[in-house]
Protein backbone atom coordinates (compact mmCIF):
# COMPACT_ATOMS: atom_id res chain seq x y z
CA UNK A 1 0.00 0.00 0.00
CA UNK A 2 1.25 3.80 -0.42
CA UNK A 3 2.60 5.34 2.40
CA UNK A 4 4.18 8.31 2.98
CA UNK A 5 7.47 6.84 3.85
CA UNK A 6 7.87 6.16 0.16
CA UNK A 7 6.33 9.27 -1.11
CA UNK A 8 3.32 8.13 -1.88
CA UNK A 9 4.67 5.44 -4.11
CA UNK A 10 4.49 1.85 -3.83
CA UNK A 11 7.02 -0.77 -5.12
CA UNK A 12 6.73 -4.52 -5.48
CA UNK A 13 8.24 -6.32 -2.73
CA UNK A 14 9.77 -2.66 -1.36
CA UNK A 15 11.31 -3.62 2.00
CA UNK A 16 12.27 -1.25 4.73
CA UNK A 17 15.62 -2.23 6.29
CA UNK A 18 15.33 0.35 9.42
CA UNK A 19 11.89 -1.86 10.65
CA UNK A 20 14.08 -5.25 9.85
CA UNK A 21 16.70 -4.10 12.11
CA UNK A 22 14.35 -2.79 14.85
CA UNK A 23 12.73 -6.29 14.80
CA UNK A 24 16.65 -7.59 15.02
CA UNK A 25 16.02 -9.56 12.19
CA UNK A 26 18.80 -7.97 10.00
CA UNK A 27 21.31 -11.34 10.34
CA UNK A 28 18.37 -13.19 8.80
CA UNK A 29 17.30 -10.88 5.81
CA UNK A 30 21.34 -10.44 5.28
CA UNK A 31 21.57 -14.30 4.99
CA UNK A 32 18.80 -14.55 2.77
CA UNK A 33 19.89 -11.68 0.24
CA UNK A 34 23.26 -13.55 0.23
CA UNK A 35 21.76 -16.55 -1.19
CA UNK A 36 19.50 -14.34 -3.27
CA UNK A 37 22.29 -13.13 -5.23
CA UNK A 38 23.93 -16.53 -6.03
CA UNK A 39 20.80 -17.19 -7.31
CA UNK A 40 20.99 -14.23 -9.44
CA UNK A 41 24.07 -14.93 -9.92
CA UNK A 42 23.10 -17.97 -11.63
CA UNK A 43 20.04 -16.80 -13.26
CA UNK A 44 22.35 -13.74 -15.47
CA UNK A 45 24.36 -17.05 -15.95
CA UNK A 46 21.55 -19.02 -17.61
CA UNK A 47 20.00 -15.70 -19.20
CA UNK A 48 23.18 -15.09 -21.37
CA UNK A 49 23.08 -18.53 -22.69
CA UNK A 50 19.68 -18.22 -23.14
CA UNK A 51 20.14 -15.03 -25.25
CA UNK A 52 23.05 -16.76 -27.46
CA UNK A 53 20.66 -19.70 -28.07
CA UNK A 54 18.09 -17.34 -29.32
CA UNK A 55 20.48 -15.21 -31.28
CA UNK A 56 22.16 -18.22 -33.50
CA UNK A 57 19.63 -21.27 -33.10
CA UNK A 58 16.40 -20.89 -35.28
CA UNK A 59 14.23 -23.00 -33.30
CA UNK A 60 10.79 -21.28 -33.81
CA UNK A 61 9.07 -18.55 -36.35
CA UNK A 62 11.37 -15.17 -36.07
CA UNK A 63 8.37 -13.56 -34.70
CA UNK A 64 8.02 -15.82 -31.93
CA UNK A 65 11.90 -15.68 -31.16
CA UNK A 66 11.96 -12.05 -31.11
CA UNK A 67 8.77 -11.99 -28.63
CA UNK A 68 10.63 -14.26 -26.17
CA UNK A 69 13.87 -12.14 -26.48
CA UNK A 70 11.81 -9.47 -25.35
CA UNK A 71 10.34 -11.82 -22.61
CA UNK A 72 13.93 -12.52 -21.78
CA UNK A 73 14.90 -8.95 -22.15
CA UNK A 74 12.73 -7.54 -19.51
CA UNK A 75 14.13 -10.44 -17.06
CA UNK A 76 17.81 -8.76 -17.75
CA UNK A 77 16.18 -5.44 -16.63
CA UNK A 78 14.93 -6.82 -13.69
CA UNK A 79 17.42 -8.60 -12.35
CA UNK A 80 20.04 -5.76 -12.43
CA UNK A 81 17.56 -3.56 -10.74
CA UNK A 82 17.47 -5.87 -7.98
CA UNK A 83 21.24 -6.31 -7.88
CA UNK A 84 21.01 -2.75 -7.36
CA UNK A 85 18.29 -3.14 -4.47
CA UNK A 86 20.15 -5.85 -2.62
CA UNK A 87 23.24 -4.14 -3.00
CA UNK A 88 21.63 -1.43 -0.90
CA UNK A 89 19.98 -3.55 1.34
CA UNK A 90 23.08 -5.11 2.19
CA UNK A 91 24.27 -1.91 3.31
CA UNK A 92 26.77 -1.28 0.62
CA UNK A 93 25.74 2.09 0.57
CA UNK A 94 26.27 3.23 3.93
CA UNK A 95 25.86 7.06 2.94
CA UNK A 96 22.93 6.84 0.58
CA UNK A 97 24.60 7.82 -2.05
CA UNK A 98 22.49 6.11 -4.87
CA UNK A 99 19.11 7.02 -2.92
CA UNK A 100 17.81 8.27 -6.87
CA UNK A 101 19.34 5.35 -8.36
CA UNK A 102 17.78 2.87 -5.91
CA UNK A 103 14.33 4.50 -6.64
CA UNK A 104 14.83 4.16 -10.75
CA UNK A 105 16.12 0.45 -10.05
CA UNK A 106 12.83 -0.14 -8.13
CA UNK A 107 10.74 1.76 -11.14
CA UNK A 108 12.12 -0.43 -13.57
CA UNK A 109 11.79 -3.80 -11.94
CA UNK A 110 8.10 -3.41 -11.09
CA UNK A 111 7.29 -2.61 -14.88
CA UNK A 112 9.80 -5.58 -15.74
CA UNK A 113 7.86 -7.86 -13.35
CA UNK A 114 4.86 -6.50 -14.71
CA UNK A 115 6.00 -7.35 -18.44
CA UNK A 116 6.37 -11.03 -17.08
CA UNK A 117 2.94 -10.80 -15.27
CA UNK A 118 1.40 -9.63 -18.56
CA UNK A 119 3.32 -11.97 -21.05
CA UNK A 120 1.48 -14.76 -21.37
CA UNK A 121 -1.55 -13.39 -24.12
CA UNK A 122 1.14 -12.33 -26.52
CA UNK A 123 2.57 -15.77 -27.19
CA UNK A 124 -1.37 -16.78 -28.12
CA UNK A 125 -1.94 -13.66 -30.46
CA UNK A 126 1.28 -14.54 -32.00
CA UNK A 127 0.14 -18.26 -32.76
CA UNK A 128 -3.16 -16.78 -33.49
CA UNK A 129 -1.47 -14.60 -36.54
CA UNK A 130 0.47 -17.37 -37.84
CA UNK A 131 -2.98 -19.74 -37.70
CA UNK A 132 -4.59 -17.02 -39.70
CA UNK A 133 -1.70 -16.64 -42.37
CA UNK A 134 -1.06 -20.21 -42.39
CA UNK A 135 -0.51 -19.70 -46.41
CA UNK A 136 2.48 -17.60 -46.22
CA UNK A 137 3.41 -17.18 -42.80
CA UNK A 138 6.33 -19.09 -42.30
CA UNK A 139 7.89 -18.56 -45.65
CA UNK A 140 9.09 -14.82 -44.68
CA UNK A 141 9.39 -12.96 -41.25
CA UNK A 142 6.42 -11.07 -41.03
CA UNK A 143 8.16 -8.49 -38.41
CA UNK A 144 4.71 -6.24 -38.26
CA UNK A 145 3.73 -9.14 -36.43
CA UNK A 146 5.59 -8.72 -33.18
CA UNK A 147 6.00 -4.93 -33.83
CA UNK A 148 2.60 -4.40 -33.72
CA UNK A 149 1.83 -6.65 -30.79
CA UNK A 150 4.68 -5.02 -28.79
CA UNK A 151 3.50 -1.80 -30.17
CA UNK A 152 0.29 -2.57 -28.46
CA UNK A 153 0.96 -4.80 -25.28
CA UNK A 154 4.16 -2.09 -23.89
CA UNK A 155 2.19 0.57 -23.47
CA UNK A 156 -0.76 -1.21 -21.91
CA UNK A 157 1.92 -2.91 -19.00
CA UNK A 158 3.65 0.30 -18.99
CA UNK A 159 0.87 1.98 -17.69
CA UNK A 160 -0.15 -0.30 -15.43
CA UNK A 161 2.42 -0.58 -13.91
CA UNK A 162 2.48 3.45 -13.70
CA UNK A 163 -0.83 2.94 -12.00
CA UNK A 164 0.14 0.41 -9.49
CA UNK A 165 3.59 2.18 -8.47
CA UNK A 166 1.73 6.26 -8.23
CA UNK A 167 -1.68 4.03 -6.51
CA UNK A 168 -3.96 5.35 -8.39
CA UNK A 169 -5.92 1.93 -8.42
CA UNK A 170 -6.39 -0.85 -5.72
CA UNK A 171 -3.88 -3.80 -5.88
CA UNK A 172 -7.20 -6.37 -5.81
CA UNK A 173 -7.95 -4.49 -9.77
CA UNK A 174 -4.24 -5.33 -10.94
CA UNK A 175 -4.35 -8.89 -9.39
CA UNK A 176 -7.96 -9.66 -10.79
CA UNK A 177 -6.16 -8.80 -13.83
CA UNK A 178 -3.56 -10.17 -13.92
CA UNK A 179 -5.60 -13.56 -13.18
CA UNK A 180 -7.88 -12.61 -16.42
CA UNK A 181 -4.76 -11.89 -18.69
CA UNK A 182 -3.07 -15.42 -17.84
CA UNK A 183 -6.32 -17.40 -17.85
CA UNK A 184 -6.71 -15.80 -21.24
CA UNK A 185 -3.43 -16.75 -22.87
CA UNK A 186 -4.04 -20.53 -21.38
CA UNK A 187 -7.01 -20.58 -22.99
CA UNK A 188 -6.29 -19.02 -25.84
CA UNK A 189 -2.78 -21.29 -26.52
CA UNK A 190 -5.09 -24.45 -26.24
CA UNK A 191 -7.65 -23.64 -28.18
CA UNK A 192 -4.87 -23.11 -31.24
CA UNK A 193 -3.49 -25.86 -30.43
CA UNK A 194 -6.84 -27.80 -31.16
CA UNK A 195 -7.24 -26.17 -33.82
CA UNK A 196 -4.52 -26.21 -36.00
CA UNK A 197 -4.57 -30.09 -34.91
CA UNK A 198 -7.54 -30.44 -35.80
CA UNK A 199 -7.33 -28.90 -39.54
CA UNK A 200 -3.93 -30.96 -39.80
CA UNK A 201 -5.73 -34.30 -38.60
CA UNK A 202 -8.49 -33.37 -41.94
CA UNK A 203 -5.58 -33.04 -44.52
CA UNK A 204 -5.00 -36.65 -43.43
CA UNK A 205 -8.14 -38.26 -43.04
CA UNK A 206 -8.79 -40.52 -45.85
CA UNK A 207 -12.30 -39.47 -46.66
CA UNK A 208 -11.28 -35.80 -47.58
CA UNK A 209 -8.05 -35.69 -48.63
CA UNK A 210 -9.20 -34.40 -51.99
CA UNK A 211 -11.06 -32.14 -51.08
CA UNK A 212 -8.24 -29.92 -48.90
CA UNK A 213 -7.87 -26.76 -50.65
CA UNK A 214 -4.24 -26.41 -49.33
CA UNK A 215 -1.12 -27.68 -50.56
CA UNK A 216 2.50 -28.47 -48.79
CA UNK A 217 3.70 -24.57 -47.76
CA UNK A 218 0.40 -25.09 -45.91
CA UNK A 219 0.92 -28.39 -44.16
CA UNK A 220 4.13 -26.72 -43.35
CA UNK A 221 2.66 -24.21 -41.39
CA UNK A 222 -0.01 -26.29 -39.66
CA UNK A 223 2.82 -28.33 -38.58
CA UNK A 224 5.31 -25.82 -37.06
CA UNK A 225 1.86 -24.34 -35.45
CA UNK A 226 1.01 -27.37 -33.57
CA UNK A 227 4.96 -28.12 -32.89
CA UNK A 228 5.11 -24.41 -31.10
CA UNK A 229 2.13 -24.94 -29.10
CA UNK A 230 3.14 -27.64 -28.31
CA UNK A 231 6.20 -25.91 -26.39
CA UNK A 232 3.83 -23.35 -25.84
CA UNK A 233 2.13 -25.28 -23.49
CA UNK A 234 4.69 -26.77 -21.67
CA UNK A 235 6.15 -22.77 -20.66
CA UNK A 236 2.31 -21.75 -20.13
CA UNK A 237 1.96 -23.61 -17.35
CA UNK A 238 5.23 -22.67 -15.93
CA UNK A 239 4.29 -18.95 -16.03
CA UNK A 240 0.27 -19.31 -15.50
CA UNK A 241 1.50 -21.35 -12.04
CA UNK A 242 4.76 -19.05 -10.92
CA UNK A 243 2.45 -15.31 -11.87
CA UNK A 244 -0.61 -17.05 -10.03
CA UNK A 245 1.39 -17.50 -7.17
CA UNK A 246 2.98 -13.88 -7.27
CA UNK A 247 -0.14 -12.52 -7.45
CA UNK A 248 -1.32 -14.12 -4.54
CA UNK A 249 1.45 -12.90 -2.49
CA UNK A 250 0.34 -8.85 -4.01
CA UNK A 251 -2.48 -9.33 -2.37
CA UNK A 252 -1.47 -9.38 0.74
CA UNK A 253 -0.69 -6.07 0.38
CA UNK A 254 -4.83 -5.39 0.11
CA UNK A 255 -5.18 -6.48 3.74
CA UNK A 256 -4.28 -5.15 7.07
CA UNK A 257 -1.94 -7.59 8.17
CA UNK A 258 1.42 -7.12 10.56
CA UNK A 259 4.57 -5.70 8.38
CA UNK A 260 6.65 -8.40 9.55
CA UNK A 261 4.28 -10.73 8.32
CA UNK A 262 4.53 -8.86 4.68
CA UNK A 263 8.22 -8.45 4.56
CA UNK A 264 8.01 -12.27 4.67
CA UNK A 265 5.61 -12.46 2.26
CA UNK A 266 8.22 -10.24 -0.21
CA UNK A 267 11.14 -12.33 1.00
CA UNK A 268 9.23 -15.18 -0.74
CA UNK A 269 7.86 -13.19 -3.66
CA UNK A 270 11.47 -12.40 -4.74
CA UNK A 271 12.46 -16.01 -4.48
CA UNK A 272 9.31 -17.37 -5.94
CA UNK A 273 10.23 -14.67 -8.98
CA UNK A 274 13.90 -16.26 -9.01
CA UNK A 275 12.28 -19.72 -9.64
CA UNK A 276 10.21 -18.53 -12.40
CA UNK A 277 12.88 -17.08 -14.40
CA UNK A 278 15.08 -20.25 -13.79
CA UNK A 279 12.18 -22.75 -14.62
CA UNK A 280 10.99 -20.95 -17.52
CA UNK A 281 14.07 -21.35 -19.59
CA UNK A 282 15.07 -24.89 -18.61
CA UNK A 283 11.33 -26.03 -19.61
CA UNK A 284 11.96 -24.23 -23.24
CA UNK A 285 14.78 -25.63 -23.40
CA UNK A 286 13.99 -29.17 -23.10
CA UNK A 287 11.09 -28.64 -25.43
CA UNK A 288 13.77 -27.10 -28.33
CA UNK A 289 15.59 -30.70 -30.11
CA UNK A 290 18.04 -27.86 -32.30
CA UNK A 291 18.85 -26.16 -28.40
CA UNK A 292 20.05 -29.56 -26.96
CA UNK A 293 21.82 -30.28 -30.48
CA UNK A 294 23.72 -27.26 -29.55
CA UNK A 295 24.37 -27.78 -26.35
CA UNK A 296 25.58 -31.42 -26.80
CA UNK A 297 28.09 -29.54 -29.33
CA UNK A 298 29.41 -26.99 -26.91
CA UNK A 299 29.98 -29.57 -24.75
CA UNK A 300 32.03 -31.81 -26.98
CA UNK A 301 34.23 -28.65 -28.30
CA UNK A 302 34.85 -27.87 -24.57
CA UNK A 303 36.13 -31.25 -23.86
CA UNK A 304 38.01 -31.46 -26.30
CA UNK A 305 35.95 -34.31 -28.35
CA UNK A 306 34.78 -34.75 -31.83
CA UNK A 307 31.03 -34.05 -31.66
CA UNK A 308 29.58 -37.24 -33.46
CA UNK A 309 26.33 -35.78 -35.44
CA UNK A 310 23.51 -38.25 -35.56
CA UNK A 311 23.12 -41.13 -38.52
CA UNK A 312 20.88 -39.83 -40.96
CA UNK A 313 17.52 -41.43 -40.75
CA UNK A 314 16.39 -44.04 -43.56
CA UNK A 315 14.44 -42.50 -46.92
CA UNK A 316 13.34 -46.34 -47.62
CA UNK A 317 10.00 -45.57 -46.53
CA UNK A 318 10.30 -48.12 -43.69
CA UNK A 319 7.86 -46.29 -41.36
CA UNK A 320 5.18 -44.89 -43.59
CA UNK A 321 2.15 -42.82 -42.58
CA UNK A 322 -0.55 -44.75 -44.31
CA UNK A 323 -0.62 -48.45 -44.54
CA UNK A 324 -1.77 -48.14 -48.17
CA UNK A 325 1.14 -46.85 -50.34
CA UNK A 326 -1.77 -46.11 -52.89
CA UNK A 327 -2.78 -43.42 -50.66
CA UNK A 328 -0.15 -42.18 -49.63
CA UNK A 329 0.75 -41.56 -53.61
CA UNK A 330 -2.12 -40.14 -54.65
CA UNK A 331 -1.92 -37.71 -51.54
CA UNK A 332 1.08 -36.09 -52.05
CA UNK A 333 0.71 -35.79 -56.39
CA UNK A 334 -2.84 -34.57 -55.21
CA UNK A 335 -0.72 -31.55 -53.27
CA UNK A 336 2.00 -31.28 -55.04
CA UNK A 337 -0.12 -30.60 -58.35
CA UNK A 338 -2.09 -28.08 -55.98
CA UNK A 339 0.82 -26.02 -55.20
CA UNK A 340 1.65 -25.68 -59.10
CA UNK A 341 -1.11 -24.97 -60.47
Amino acid sequence: MCSPSTSDVRFITFVNTTYIQAENLETVFDILLKIEVGVLVFSWIEFLYLFYLFVIIRAMHFNLTFLFMNYGGQYFFSMLSRCLIVWQQLGMDPDDNLHQVIIIANYLRTIGLFIAMYILPIFMIERCLATFLVKNYEKSRNIWASLLILSIFHPLVFTSAIAYIHCWLPVVFHVISFFIVNVIGYIGIHYCSSYNTKKHQKFYSSKCFSKVSYGLSERFQLAENIKMCNVLKKVQISIFFFNIGCCSILLMDHFKIDMMIIYWSYICFNFFCLAYGITVPIILYSALPEWQKETRRLIFLCIGRAHVEEEPKSTFGEQMIYNDATMESNIYFTQFNKTTE
